[in-house]
């Protein structure tokens, strides 16, 4: 039977954690680290590069696990080619990189967003050498954004969200969402030709709460796409400050858990089935309150609408902040690898969708308690000068 949280820390008691810590508080225990989050502070004071400025707030974009897949060749003056990281794919869960595309798609709205604070113009053009084929990742750079000094070039308010936007897991309170909120969301992203929907009826929250639900089951069900998460686990701070990416886990219920042995990287690499129980109990507290659902839809899926659909997103991620709203995306049921056909199948129906269409992001809307920003990369770890 899965350890709940609550009744770990009953059974482990404070005094043990206390012990084990060497005398810490027990909400001092295992903190994330300073430097693993140092990139939310916004470009350094003493970088002059616009470039580089500018892609301290594009390393903050949402990405699927947390990889930052992402090169920026600065060999070029005044421009910058971004090329894909090959080695921070997940082919299991993400086997056509669209999900991959779509992140990429958000860190390019972030780059122009960031630009554009400094006085230049991002001309961004998508796969300069080809496309990359809809079936796989190619050599091809995904686009070359160039740097036109542009005086009067128009900021973007939302940029004052881009260090405070979270990407929030916890449990969402039942306050509704409003019209206007939902109306707020959709303006942000209008200069996109994609489609925003949303709701908060209860009948339609049940039947894509159930969705969810089954899709997150058939994911840690199977073997390859429930590996694949482990393998990206950073259990504890020491893990967290040396990668500085992936899935983040710390604090004193996870420090105590890997220290009696319950929870680790290796223990769920094992096979280990307590750990992969926790992981789908996991969603329930997740699934349980949320107030609204919404998606991003595009008419076709190939790779210019899936970048577009990840600049809306993060735009919607970025208003959502400044109305006092979480979001967390829900990917499960969009992904694309046989065992989750049907659901996908299925998620397009409930949402009322033609076959043609493709649902590009499913995400949970609603209010929170604030959450620590994850890990980011070095900005020397991604450039290439």
């Amino acid at each position: 039977m899965a350890i709940s949280r609550r009744g770990f820390i009953r059974v482990l008691g404070t005094s043990a954690v206390i012990l084990g810590a060497g005398g810490l508080a027990l909400t001092q225990v295992d903190q994330m680290p300073a430097q693993a989050i140092e990139g939310w502070k916004g470009p350094p004071p003493n970088v002059r590069d616009p470039r580089v400025r500018a892609l301290s707030y594009a390393l903050l974009a949402p990405n699927p696990h947390n990889l930052q897949p992402w090169i920026a060749d600065l060999r070029e003056p005044n421009a910058i080619t971004f090329i894909l990281d090959r080695t921070r794919r997940l082919p299991a869960t993400d086997p056509f990189s669209r999900q991959i595309t779509v992140g990429c798609g958000a860190f390019l709205e972030l780059l122009r967003i960031g630009a554009a604070e400094y006085g230049y113009r991002a001309d961004i053009v998508a796969f300069p050498n080809g496309d990359w084929p809809t079936s796989a990742v190619g050599d091809q750079p995904i686009c070359r954004v160039a740097f036109v000094p542009e005086p009067n070039v128009a900021r973007d308010p939302l940029l004052a969200q881009v260090l405070k936007r979270r990407t929030n897991r916890s449990p969402y309170d039942a306050t509704p969402v409003t019209e206007g909120e939902a109306s707020a969301i959709h303006a942000s992203m209008a200069q996109f030709p994609v489609q925003f929907g949303w709701t908060s009826e209860a009948g339609e929250l049940a039947k894509l709460r159930n969705i969810a639900k089954r899709a997150w089951d058939i994911e840690i069900n199977k073997d390859a796409t429930y590996y694949e998460s482990v393998k990206v686990y950073r259990i504890t701070a020491d893990e967290i400050l040396k990668h500085r990416d992936g899935l983040s886990f710390h604090g004193p219920f996870f420090w105590s858990m890997r220290a009696l042995g319950l929870f680790s990287k290796e223990k769920a690499l094992s096979g280990d089935t307590t750990v992969r129980q926790q992981s789908l109990d996991f969603i329930n507290g997740q699934l349980a309150n949320t107030p609204a659902f919404a998606w991003i839809v595009t008419e076709t899926n190939d790779r210019r609408g899936q970048l577009a659909a990840g600049a809306a997103y993060v735009r919607a991620n970025l208003k959502a902040t400044e109305l006092g709203l979480a979001m967390q995306p829900l990917s499960q049921a969009l992904e694309e690898y046989p065992e989750m056909l049907p659901m996908l199948a299925e998620h397009k129906r409930a949402l009322a969708l033609p076959e043609s269409s493709t649902v590009q992001m499913f995400f949970r809307l609603g209010r929170a308690a604030p959450t620590e920003p994850s890990p980011r990369r070095a900005l020397d770890d991604i450039i290439r000068a």
